[in-house]
């Protein structure tokens, strides 16, 4: 009779498995206290906050060691495994000489989520850009499965804006470059400025507002890395500099570089501020937590009748830039920047110059 797949599924007994048994295969001496460790994420077991007997789930984690204990000695025999210490910090290494005894088992999970990801990608043709199925599926029998489903009406999956933008069709390419850590030579004009050629070492891609922007470093120019190209102002197709030394981003340095800011863009000049932004109805309120403006929202004043006026507030902390302006005009009367000052002015004068439109 076949054994159940110990592996298989999002069970505590499933995932205390695949722990187990990595820890088992590296030929390491092991006890219950280095699992729940790694379970929860510590660093060793010296870090656990108190005896293991004593953690959640400690029940289904020796199942799980029994359990996968057996599988082994069951596919490798009687001898592999070496104990020592008493019930409380006994501890057990795996000896055997095959090192990857459940590689069976192992390999039916990654073909389980291999199919999961298929149907997946299968539903996803309305999301990801066109030019990036072209491209990475050219030759699969995915490609005509997916443009099928979306003949017979069967997608299930879509983006909110149409991805058939300028210059869409360099997004892989693009990618591969910064994968393979090529230079590349970028015919580009840039808005309001004259046409140039930039040597340009890609760092990162990202899409904001349906729009792709490709990060690096543009030789000559500043910033020295997080120099942003919009791909619709891009004039011919990137050539690769195969000869020229790729020049690397600082490790985090785009974590960093997007943490302060609403989209893509770092205004001249422009400082980190605490905004503090009211909402004057409770749909906006509520609107703006369940979406927040960025990644740093906290409400200030919850939503109530307050001696000035029935509203909500919340800050953020950011650099004011136009999609951080856009965001907050998106709301229309529902917003009110309260403070800085000098945010706020900004906003005023923004709002002014929109109702001289309408005069």
């Amino acid at each position: 009779m076949s054994r159940q797949n110990l592996f298989d599924g999002e069970s505590y007994h499933a995932l205390f498995a695949q722990i187990v048994y990595k820890w088992l295969i590296s030929h390491k001496w092991v006890t219950y206290a280095d699992i729940m460790a790694d379970y929860l994420g510590l660093e060793s077991s010296k870090e656990l906050p108190y005896n293991v007997s004593n953690c959640d789930n400690y029940g289904e984690l020796k199942k799980a060691f029994r359990d996968v204990r057996s599988a082994i000695i069951e596919k490798v025999g009687e001898g592999c495994f070496e104990e020592n210490g008493n019930n409380r910090n006994k501890r057990f290494r795996y000896i055997g000489k095959d090192n990857d005894p459940l590689a069976d088992m192992r390999n039916v999970k990654v073909i389980s989520n291999l199919r999961q990801y298929w149907k997946f990608c299968q539903d996803s043709a309305g999301f990801f850009p066109k030019s990036w199925l072209e491209y990475f599926f050219k030759d699969c029998q995915d490609l005509l499965e997916m443009k099928a489903r979306k003949r017979k009406g069967e997608q299930v999956i879509s983006a909110s804006l149409d991805r058939i933008l300028a210059n869409i069709e360099y997004l892989p390419m693009l990618y591969e470059a910064i994968v393979n850590k090529q230079v590349l030579e970028i015919d580009y004009k840039p808005y309001g400025g004259e046409q140039e050629t930039l040597i340009f070492h890609p760092h990162f891609l990202k899409e904001y507002n349906g729009r792709w922007n490709l990060f690096g470093h543009a030789e000559e120019h500043f910033p020295e890395n997080g120099y942003n190209i919009p791909l619709d102002r891009i004039l011919a197709k990137p050539r690769e500099k195969s000869k020229t030394a790729y020049i690397a981003a600082p490790p985090m340095f785009y974590e960093q570089f997007f943490k302060d800011i609403v989209g893509v863009s770092h205004l001249k000049d422009s400082v980190k501020h605490t905004v503090f932004i009211r909402a004057h109805a409770y749909y906006i309120y509520r609107l703006t937590e369940t979406k927040p403006i960025h990644q740093s929202q906290e409400t200030s004043t919850v939503w109530g009748e307050h001696e000035d006026g029935t509203y909500g507030e919340f800050s953020i902390q950011v650099e004011v830039n136009n999609e951080f302006i856009g965001r907050i005009l998106q709301m229309g009367a529902g917003l009110e920047i309260v403070s800085p000052n000098e945010v706020r002015e900004m906003l005023k004068q923004r709002v002014a110059d929109l109702a001289r439109l309408y005069e």
